[in-house]
C-alpha cells in the first residue's frame, strides 16, 4: 500500500485537548492513502502523559533536547588529560629507553664473548698469545679480534673520526678531561660493526699475571647521545690469564679481587661515573638506577 504524509499539522487526540496541550507538544501524524490513522509520534518538553487515544498510537513523550558538554568542561578534561601525560610519558619514555640500553649491552657482551670464543678456537688460550708491549693496540686487536667482527667501518688506531662518538661524559653528566672526552685517538683501535655499534680497543701497559691485558669500549647506540658511561656506553677488561673477558665492575685491575657490590651501586648513581655500571647491569638484567 503506497503511503504518503497528508499532512504536516499535529494531530491530536480529543482526550489530549481534553486534558488541556501545552505549547511545548509537538505531534506528529501520518495517514495512508485511504485516509485511515497511521502512528503518531510525539515529542514533548513538557512532564505529561502519552497520549491514550485509541484512534492514535505514540511513542511516548521524548526530550527534544540532548544535554551536551559545554566548552568549560571539554577544557577542563583537556587539561587533566595533559596534566597526566606529562607526569607519566616522561618516564614511559625513560623507562623504555633504558631496556633499550639494557638489550644493546646484552648484545654486545655476547658479542665480545663469540669473539672470544673464535679467537681461542684459532690462536689458543688467551694467556698463551703474544700479546705486544708499547701502547699501539693494532697488533693485538688485528690479530686477535679483528677477524671476528663483523665490520661496518674501521678506522683503526688514528685519529679518524666518525666510528666512536666525542664528547663522552660520567654518568653525573660531568665533562672528561680533553684527553679522555674521546676515544678517536691513536691509543684506541676503533670499528663499528653492523648492527651500529661503536667500539674501541685501548691496550692495557701493565704486565702483571692475571691483570687486565686490554679494554674494550662500546657505545650500544653509535654515535647517539647521549654518549654516557652507564647509559649507552659501557667497559670490559680483558684478563688472559684466568677470566677471559669481563664487564667492568666484576674485579680490579689485578684480575683476583671482586669489586665490593657497595662500591658498584655508588658508582652507578646519580653522582657516580658509571664506569663499574656494564656489570650492575648485566647481572640485573635492568638498569636500576
Amino acid at each position: 500500500m503506497q503511503r504518503e504524509c497528508a499532512s504536516r499539522q499535529p494531530v491530536v487526540g480529543a482526550r489530549a485537548l481534553a486534558q488541556g496541550v501545552k505549547m511545548g507538544d509537538v505531534g506528529i501524524s501520518f495517514r495512508n492513502s485511504t485516509g485511515a490513522k497511521g502512528f503518531t509520534l510525539s515529542c514533548n518538553t513538557h512532564s505529561s502523559a502519552p497520549s491514550t487515544e485509541p484512534s492514535q498510537r505514540t511513542f511516548g513523550p521524548r526530550p527534544c533536547h540532548v544535554r551536551a558538554f559545554t566548552l568549560a568542561e571539554v577544557l577542563l578534561t583537556l587539561a587533566i588529560i595533559g596534566v597526566v601525560a606529562a607526569l607519566t610519558i616522561p618516564a614511559v619514555v625513560t623507562k623504555v629507553t633504558k631496556d633499550q640500553y639494557v638489550v644493546g649491552l646484552k648484545k654486545a657482551y655476547n658479542t665480545l664473548k663469540a669473539v672470544e670464543r673464535e679467537a681461542i678456537q684459532e690462536h689458543g688460550e688467551m694467556a698463551n698469545w703474544d700479546w705486544s708491549t708499547g701502547g699501539d693496540p693494532t697488533a693485538d686487536f688485528e690479530r686477535y679480534f679483528l677477524p671476528h667482527f663483523d665490520v661496518l667501518k674501521n678506522c683503526g688506531a688514528t685519529t679518524e673520526k666518525g666510528c666512536f662518538p666525542e664528547g663522552i661524559t660520567w654518568l653525573d653528566g660531568s665533562s672528561w678531561d680533553t684527553d679522555s672526552a674521546t676515544r678517536n685517538t691513536i691509543r684506541n683501535y676503533r670499528i663499528v660493526t653492523s648492527d651500529g655499534m661503536s667500539w674501541a680497543y685501548e691496550k692495557s701497559s701493565n704486565t702483571t699475571p692475571l691483570a687486565s691485558r686490554g679494554f674494550f669500549y662500546v657505545d650500544v647506540n653509535g654515535l647517539k647521545g647521549p654518549n654516557r658511561y652507564g647509559r649507552d656506553i659501557f667497559y670490559f677488561d680483558v684478563f688472559p690469564s684466568n677470566l677471559g673477558i669481563k664487564p667492568h665492575g666484576s674485579y680490579v685491575w689485578n684480575g683476583i679481587t671482586p669489586i665490593e657490590t657497595s662500591e658498584v651501586d655508588d658508582d652507578c648513581s646519580a653522582s657516580g661515573s658509571g664506569w663499574y655500571c656494564a656489570a650492575k647491569v648485566l647481572a640485573e638484567s635492568a638498569m636500576n638506577y
